[in-house]
């Protein structure tokens, strides 16, 4: 009688931590490369980056999810692993809302990045400004975000709020927005955020539209105009695949007195469950960016 006792003891001890085990995951990626800048005194160096996202989430019976992430991550050149602020969450249906260090609804937007290229993702086509987004490292000590986001078929809305003190009164909060919509081949993205980053008067607007032909290459086209910035962007980028090779190139005009065009040229090779990539990039101040190394993500 005591063998069958403690053999349901734990069965129900082993069912009760599945159970919990299957309300939390860890994901994330790891890249290790080569970069090299002409403008560092030591042009060459190796960058390396492990991060490890820790998401838990429950569902009621009502079909609501509530859930929460930290994230943990070292970067070469910090001195330790970090972990960050939480963000917690609930969704249903298509409805999402985030609190604390939440996602923001320009940093989400659809196509804003598209332009990246090389193991790093990086271009100089990305926003140039100043604004919130999630944050991997430190936040200030009570700063809060109010995230919310929309999905129904082909169309995303989203708006985010964040306080960067919510104990200081008379603190300046970002206010942000964007909408995305995707039907067949043809996809279109709009955001725009206002007082970004906490900062008085800083506004930024970004308008992106691309188009897939035959689901092997994409041509793309960015509009970014941000007071930060001191101008607006325009980048024009595409890709291209064929098997396991994907080519990558940009051009990208900065509307700033003396900016020369800035320009990228890049190669992803996929491993199976990791990826190849280089990139060489001329920036507005003429310098030269390169990369070659592996991510992989989990």
């Amino acid at each position: 009688m005591k063998k069958i006792l403690l053999a349901t003891t734990l069965l129900a001890s082993t069912a009760t931590v599945a159970s919990a085990e299957t309300g939390v995951t860890l994901s994330g990626y790891g890249r290790f490369g080569l970069t090299y800048l002409d403008t560092r005194a030591v042009e060459t160096q190796v960058t390396t980056r492990l991060r490890f996202n820790i998401d838990g989430k429950t569902e009621t019976d009502s079909g609501v999810t509530f859930g929460g992430r930290i994230r943990i991550q070292h970067t070469n050149g910090a001195t330790d692993a970090t972990a960050n602020a939480a963000m917690l969450y609930a969704s249903f249906e298509g409805f999402r809302v985030e609190v604390g260090n939440v996602n923001t609804a320009f940093d989400s937007a659809g196509l804003i990045y598209n332009a990246e290229m090389g193991f790093v993702d990086s271009s100089y086509g990305d926003p140039q400004g100043a604004f919130f987004a999630y944050a991997s490292g430190a936040t200030p000590a009570n700063y809060t975000g109010v995230f919310a986001s929309y999905s129904m078929g082909d169309f995303t809305g989203r708006i985010s709020y964040v306080n960067p003190d919510q104990t200081v009164s008379g603190s300046t909060e970002e206010l942000s927005v964007s909408f995305d919509y995707a039907s067949g081949p043809f996809a279109v993205s709009l955001a725009a955020y206002q007082d970004g980053a906490g900062l008085a008067n800083n506004d930024g607007f970004f308008l992106g539209a691309a188009y897939t032909i035959n689901d092997a290459a994409t041509v793309g086209l960015n509009y970014i105009d941000e007071d930060s910035a001191g101008g607006r962007v325009v980048t024009l980028y595409g890709n291209y695949t064929m098997g396991a090779t994907t080519l990558r190139a940009y051009v990208a005009d900065l509307d700033v007195a003396g900016a020369d065009t800035a320009y990228g040229l890049g190669a992803d090779y996929d491993l199976g469950g990791a990826r190849l990539s280089g990139s060489i990039q001329s920036g507005y101040a003429g310098e030269t960016w390169a990369d070659v190394g592996v991510r992989f993500d989990f």
